[in-house]
Order: structure tokens, then C-alpha cells, then sequence
């Protein structure tokens, strides 16, 4: 819990797409610290052991439980997939295989929430964004110490 109240920290809610969403404990423990949900991605795995039939667009459109920076859903490699020594990479083209092949989830609005190299993108974003926002402070209290260091030399 210390790590996410940071009001720096972006909070990865990570939740199993084959469970009840909307009793999810990381987004419960999420919407804890950052009831708004402004900190907050949430990341549904797991997609690909739905039951036929059923999907998680819903909540990748952010309609069920919003959160300012909306979900990412991702296929990771499975144990099977681990042991047999399937490369990342490899698991990287079947979790692109399997969001091109689903209806749910084949189309332009929904392909770009889903997927690991998305997941990427997104934080790279945030990451470059608050780096931006952070440095024009930083730099003035380093200057700020500098002057006061070298006043007491």
C-alpha cells in the first residue's frame, strides 16, 4: 500500500479477465488511493480463457468501472507455453494473433487498447509526460542547492 499512495506512482490494477471485474481487489485496493482513478491503468490478462461467447470490450471501452487512463487487455504466454521454452516474442505474435482473430476485440477502437506493446506505449507515454512536468521543478531546486553549497564554500 505505501508504494501506490505515492501520488507519483501510477497504480497498474492487474486483473484477471476470467474473474469477476467488478469485485476486482486491485481495483478496489486501487480506488483506495486514487478514488478518482486518475493514477490508475487497468490491465485485464487473461483474455484468452474467457467462455466462448463472453469478452471484456466493455470494460477495455471503459464503460463498467471507469478509470481516467482506461484499461489495456493482455494475453500473456502460459505455463505450458514457459515450459516448451516459447519465446517472448513468439508469445508476443500469438497475443497479437488472438486480438486480430477475436470478434470482440477486432476492430480499430478496441485494438488499440489491447495487446502488450500497447501496455508499453501507454506507460512510455505517461512516463515521458511527467518527466516533462517534473523537470523544470527539479532543475530549480537543484540550482537552488547548488547556490547554497557554494555560498557555504
Amino acid at each position: 500500500l505505501s508504494y501506490i499512495s505515492n501520488p507519483n506512482a501510477i497504480i497498474l490494477a492487474v486483473t484477471a479477465g476470467n474473474t469477476d471485474l467488478a469485485n476486482s481487489d486491485a481495483l478496489k485496493l486501487a480506488r483506495s488511493v486514487d478514488p478518482q482513478g486518475d493514477r490508475t491503468i487497468g490491465v485485464i490478462t487473461k483474455l484468452d480463457l474467457l467462455d466462448p461467447g463472453t469478452d471484456c470490450a466493455d470494460y477495455l471501452q471503459n464503460r463498467v468501472i471507469p478509470l481516467r487512463r482506461g484499461y489495456v487487455g493482455v494475453v500473456n504466454r502460459g505455463q505450458l507455453d514457459i515450459d516448451r521454452d516459447k519465446s517472448i516474442v513468439d508469445g508476443l505474435k500469438k497475443e497479437a494473433q488472438f486480438f486480430r482473430s477475436h470478434p470482440a476485440y477486432n476492430h480499430r477502437a478496441l485494438l488499440a487498447k489491447c495487446g502488450t506493446p500497447n501496455l508499453a506505449r501507454d506507460l512510455n507515454g505517461i512516463l515521458m509526460h511527467h518527466i516533462r512536468e517534473c523537470l523544470p521543478e527539479l532543475k530549480s531546486r537543484i540550482t537552488g542547492m547548488m547556490g547554497e553549497l557554494q555560498g557555504e564554500l
